[in-house]
Order: structure tokens, then sequence, then C-alpha cells
């Protein structure tokens, strides 16, 4: 629509001055004018934010936010604490339609930078808007309907609506790159925090203030927040690039799980989901956000300052070569920072006590400390792991922080000592309680606070706790031990497991696989022995044997079910039930009979396994003694075998005489095996015998010289006398006698 009937506001007219004085006289006489500022600011943790909130209709992957405007108000931000508001105390009057402020980012051909359009819808009763962008970087690229306010005090990002265009926007580069240092049991290792990596940008959302003026009440600020082609776009997040997007609903909550297609993520959504949905169901805090959305950072381009990252009041992101269900659990870490809705950094006091910060440990110690437990309450981590994350806070320089001075802090003594405390006060309430308080108990109570909380009130939340279901003696021992470990160098010592379950109830059954060291074999005819494994390297027939430690490291006894699967299909199974703490050790196997590549898995383990056909072995020597005889004497032939290829060899190993086949042996031979095959020969015939050893592939010769008159030695000469002395016989006669034994002999040596 255009508002020809709206006067043109330019800078320098008279007419500016005449409406700014026209907003004062509005704001004595019942107007309004208003300051809405609207940002995606990063943070550890958030402040509930005070004020009018409308939420958008979201379509199209666009997510509503908080609306900002009654009284002038102004949204802050404190890099550590993220976004709080300070609100007027009169109550607000809305108008019907609100101002919708829509940014919609989109990728660019500048490194570093993203695009942003900022689009405002004008209600009728707003005469006159600016807006101020906070991150805009250079020159816009487009502006339709502002015009730029050159000696605003906002700075050169402030533009004047012209009071016609009827959906005003200004196009500007935001950077995109935010780089920070990593710290403490979080760190990432890189630099960045957000990046634009060309083909994709995991990006803060931009950050702006709308000023306006109206007539006769409020108007409500609504943001939406979208991307331009692929992407989503939450409050203080944004995914620009392709991507697939999995949601699961569960505790009154809504998960959003953003996969970019860069991304190789270790937990899969069923894995996040389920870890998200335990800490949603045990933190009865309050401040529980409607929707969360979480995207997976990928990791083969980009080095993160963080393993995790958790911005404004419901958005996160974790690397995506973070497991789940470790108690160092990342994906659970900025979960529980989700859930924070406390302030520790405001102006204002309590009681008298200035919110300087002295209550800000609390926030990493719940969320290392909570993302520690419930791994071990859902079974996915043994008490030893859990005690590996506190006990961090016994060491130095942690151990003689003074948690409630962050000026003294060396390191990040919030994330372990502070966990520590933070165990500790959960165990003693507890116990104190007989589970009736906790914990949890103290996290509400502080996130119920309408002012900005201290360590005061924190101490007032844990003696407030005991005293409901313990007597005040008790409540006050408590504090009191709240308070040392919290104002002093003084560290609690971490509990061992009977206490553990004295407090918290024996751990569930903790079964878990692991392929034992050395367990992986390779067996059959050509060897039984461990393996490399990275991948490992068998030939067809073949089995693979795999040694598997089942352990239950949790109080309960459990089941096991050990599967062994070949590229998902399951070919071998054991199951049965274990004790706590204790350890078993079952073996499975499987034949390959034909070469080929495949995955093998066992539990969370995962082997290469490569099949090839056997190398061909090879004849190295042939001897064969001795090397002279006589006629019907024996000779031993001795092959020597050898496997000069790097896989297990096979074939079969022929002996010949004189070209026959004589013996016939199959070898198989391990890497770098060897072996001898001797065979004892009898030699019938005289003269020089060839001895041949034939593999498949090469093969080896020797000869024997065999010495005599072979099997008729003599006979011919005896023969012939014989037949001289007979009357009646010639010469003649002999001769013919003679060849016909001779005949008739070599006759009868073939039939034997």
């Amino acid at each position: 629509m255009n508002r020809s009937q709206s006067p043109n506001i330019t800078e320098g007219s008279p007419l500016i001055l005449v409406l700014w004085t026209l907003v004062l006289a509005l704001l004595v006489v019942g107007g309004a004018a208003g300051v809405a500022a609207v940002d995606g600011t990063v943070g550890v943790a958030i402040g509930e934010a005070a004020g009018a909130e409308v939420d958008a209709t979201t379509e199209s992957g666009l997510l509503g936010d908080d609306a900002i405007g009654a009284d002038p108000t102004v949204r802050t931000t404190d890099p550590n604490h993220g976004v709080s508001t300070a609100g007027s105390t009169r109550s607000a009057v809305f108008h019907p339609d609100p101002i919708r402020l829509h940014d919609e980012l989109f990728l660019i051909d500048e490194p570093g930078y993203v695009g942003v359009r900022a689009t405002v819808e004008v209600p009728e009763t707003v005469p006159a808007l600016r807006i101020t962008l906070h991150d805009a970087s250079g020159d816009p690229i487009d502006v339709n309907g502002f015009e730029r306010v050159e000696d605003a005090e906002q700075g050169e990002g402030t533009f004047e609506w012209d009071g016609e265009t009827d959906r005003p926007s200004v196009t500007y580069r935001m950077a995109a790159d935010h780089a920070a240092d990593g710290e403490g049991p979080l760190d990432g290792g890189g630099s960045y925090r957000f990046v634009d990596a060309g083909d994709w940008a995991l990006v803060g959302t931009p950050v702006s203030d709308l000023h306006y003026s109206s007539g006769g009440g409020e108007v409500a600020v609504v943001r939406e927040r979208g991307v331009e082609g692929e992407g989503v776009a939450s409050q203080a997040m944004a995914f620009l690039g392709p991507h697939e997007e999995y949601v699961h609903e569960a505790a009154g909550q809504r998960f959003r799980l953003v996969v970019p297609e860069a991304a190789d993520p270790v937990a899969s959504p069923e894995e996040v989901f389920d870890a998200f949905e335990y800490a949603a169901t045990a933190l009865q805090v309050g401040a529980r956000d409607t929707e969360v959305v979480a995207i997976v950072a990928p990791t083969d381009e980009v080095d993160w300052a963080a393993r995790g990252v958790q911005a404004g009041d419901r958005d996160l992101w974790v690397a995506a070569d973070e497991p789940v269900g470790t108690a160092d659990d990342v994906w659970t870490h900025e979960y529980v920072h989700t859930r924070q809705g406390y302030d520790t950094a405001g102006e204002t006091s309590t009681d008298e006590i200035p919110a300087d910060g002295s209550a800000r440990w609390f926030t990493e110690a719940t969320a290392t400390y909570y993302a520690a437990l419930f791994a071990v309450d859902r079974g996915k981590a043994d008490f030893d792991e859990f005690q590996r994350i506190l006990v961090r806070g016994e060491r130095q320089p942690a151990a003689t922080a003074i948690l409630d001075d962050p000026t003294t802090w060396r390191g990040t003594p919030d994330y372990t000592k502070g966990a520590l405390v933070a165990g500790e006060v959960d165990r003693q309430l507890r116990v104190a309680t007989d589970g009736r308080a906790s914990l949890a108990t103290v996290f509400r109570e502080l996130n119920a606070a309408s002012e900005p909380v201290t360590n005061r009130d924190f101490l007032d939340a844990v003696e407030a706790a005991a005293a409901e279901h313990a007597d005040a003696s008790t409540a006050a021992a408590i504090r009191d031990d709240a308070e040392r470990y919290t104002t002093t160098d003084a560290v609690p010592t971490v509990w061992d497991r009977g206490t553990h379950a004295e407090a918290f109830g024996a751990p569930p059954a903790q079964v878990g696989y692991e392929v034992a060291e050395d367990g992986v074999r390779a067996t059959g005819e050509y060897r039984d022995r461990p393996t490399e494994h990275d991948p490992v390297r068998l030939v067809a027939g073949e089995t693979l044997a795999l040694e598997v430690s089942v352990r239950n490291t949790g109080g309960e006894p459990g089941a096991y079910d050990v599967e062994l699967r070949v590229d998902g299909e399951v070919v071998a199974a054991e199951d049965g039930t274990i004790e706590p703490d204790t350890e078993r050790t079952v073996e499975l196997t499987h034949t390959f009979e034909t070469p080929g590549e495949h995955e093998v898995t066992v539990g969370d383990e995962t082997v290469s396994v490569v099949v090839a056909e056997p190398a061909s072995v090879t004849v190295d020597d042939l001897s064969v003694e001795p090397g002279t005889i006589e006629v019907d004497d024996e000779v031993v032939a001795t092959v020597s075998v050898r496997n000069d290829a790097d896989l297990p060899a096979g074939g079969e190993i022929q002996l010949l005489v004189d070209g026959e086949a004589v013996a016939t042996d199959t070898v198989r031979l391990d890497v770098d095996g060897s072996t001898t095959l001797e065979h004892e020969i009898t030699l019938e015939s005289p003269g020089t015998i060839q001895v041949e050893a034939v593999g498949p592939a090469d093969a080896a010769t020797a000869t024997v010289t065999v010495e005599g008159d072979g099997p008729l030695g003599g006979v011919a000469d005896d023969l012939v006398e014989t037949v001289d002395e007979v009357p009646g016989f010639g010469p003649v006669a002999a001769i013919v006698a003679v060849i016909a034994f001779l005949s008739t002999a070599a006759l009868a040596r073939r039939k034997r």
C-alpha cells in the first residue's frame, strides 16, 4: 500500500523537527515512543526477557521471536550472559497491528560475510520509524524506502523510513566470522564461534534497534527471521546451506535438529533426541522454551573455538565429532544452558547485594554436573567416568579458586570446582531430605527470580530447599558447607560409589561392550593369531574371531546381547546376564568365503575387513639325497616352500619324476611363513633321473644318478648260456629265445 497521505520525511526537513516535537508531546498526553532492540546475542546463558512478548507465526522455515515494544524499552547484551531487558514500570496498551521486522539472510560471494535483507511492515498507527543496524559492514547493498541518518547518535547504521514505502527495506553485509579463544573443558582447539565457509555458513542472527513513534498506545514489535534458499534461521543462530532437519517432541518441548550436508555427525538424531528428552524430563526447573533448535557444526573445514555453543534463549550448536552419552556430553551441557532463565550480571541489586557476577559460577557448574549425572542415570556412562569429571575440581588451580569472586579465577574453575560443588550440594540435599529436595530445587528458585541473582541468593535457596523437608540445624549446616565451598578456597572431595548409591540410588545396570586388546583374530588353515585391524586383511575361507569384553559397571544386574554385524546384518550373537561390577569375555566368529570389502560392527566399535584371494606360495628349493644310488634304492626329495606376499598364501605342490607325478601336497602359509615337504622315492631304472617340484607359479629341479643293470641285470647273459647248453639250439635260436624272454619280462613289469 502506498502511503501518500503520510508526510515525506527527509533528513534536514523542518517536518522532522515538527514530528519529533509531536512525539514528545504524545508521550506527555498518553501517546508513546518506543525503542525496540531485536537481536540474537550470543551468550553462555541468557536471562528471561521482561516486557511484552508476541510469537510470530512461523512459515517456510521462519521462526518467530519475542516482540518488544510498550514503554521505552532497551534490550542490552552481555558477552557472558546473553540478553537481558530492562523495561519501564507502567503497563502497556497495545495497538492490534504490530510492527513486523523480517530479517532474511543469504550467502554472498564475499568471504567472511553474509547478506541480510531487513524488511519492515509499518502499521497505520506508526507515523515515524528508524532502524539501527548494529551488524552492518560498510555501505548498504540496497536501500528501499529508508534514508541514512548521517548525524544520528546511533551512528552511520541508522536509517529513517520515508513514511510512504509500504515495506521499506535495507540490504546489507554482515560479518559472519566471529573469532574467539577457546577455554576450559569445552575448548575446541580452534578459533571460530561462527563462520562463513563459502558453500555454507553458521552465523549469529542480526542485531538491530527499531525506534518509532505512535499515538494512543504501544505497538508490539514482532521479529521474524528466515533464509533465502536453503537454511534455517532461529532466534540467535542461523545455518545457511543444504541440510536435513529432524524434529522430535517430548516433555512439552519441540526439538529441531539441523544436520548440514557438510557435516558427518558421530551422534545420530535418535541419540541426540534421547539425551534431550531425558534432560528435559529430569530438569523440573522452569524456564522451558517451547522450541529448541540444535545445529550440527561441520568439522571438516573449520577449527571451532568450542566444542559447543549456546546462544539466545533456545539455540545451540555442537561440533559434528561430539558423541552423545559420555560423562562429558556437550549436547546435554548446551541443552542445560537453555534452561537457565536467571540473570547473574545485571546492574540492579537484591537485598542490597549487588548482582556483580558472584553467582556466575553456577551457570557452567550446573551444565557440566548435570551432563555427567544424566549420563550415569541413563546408563550411558559408568560411575568411574562421572568421578573423573568431578575430580578435576580437586586439582589446582581450580581447587583454591573462590567461586563467588570471578576476579580470582585462574582458568575455568566454574566448569571444574563449580561442578564438584554443585554435585556436593545436590548430594547433601538429597540425603538430608530423603530425595524430596535437590539441586534442581535451588535451580528452580533462581529461575523464578525477577531480579538478577547473586551467590547469596544461591545460598538462601539452598537453605530454604533443605529446611522445607529437614530440621533447621541440618539446613543451616548444608548452607554453611555451600558458603564455605563458594566463598573460600575450600573444596569438597568426590564421593565413592556407595555414597552415590545412598544419595542417588544404585546406578542402573551399565553394560558395555569392547573388543578386547588383541581380540581381533584370523583363524583357519592359514593361521590362528591376532591380526592388525586397520583394516583387517583376510583371504577367502578365513574366519574372523572377535573376543568381546562385556562389562557391567552399574549397580544392578544387567542383560547383554552382543551382536556381530557384517554390513548391517547380524551373523553371530551371544546373550546372557552379568552381575554388577563384573566382566566376562565372549567370542563371536564369522567366515568370509569370497573376496570383498565389509564393515563389521560389535556394539559401538566398527572395523573394516578386506577379503582377497590367497597369494601363491613360492617353491624356494628342491634337494634330492643321496645324489647317486643303485637301482631300487630310495632317495629323499625335500621341497622348501615360502610365502613372500603380504597376505596368506596357498597352493598345491606336485613332485614329478621324469615328468610323472609321484606326490601332491596342499600348502597353506601365513605371511612370512615357510615350510618343507619331504618324500621318499624308490628309483628302479638306471640312468640320470630328473626330479621336479612344481608350484602354482614356479618350479625347482634336481637330478639323481641311478647305477646298475636295471631290474633284469645279468639275466640275458645267463639265458644265452643256458640256451646254448640245450641240445638242438643254435646261436640264432638262442637270440630269438632271449628276445622273447625280454619282451615277456617287460610286459610283466608294466603290469606291476
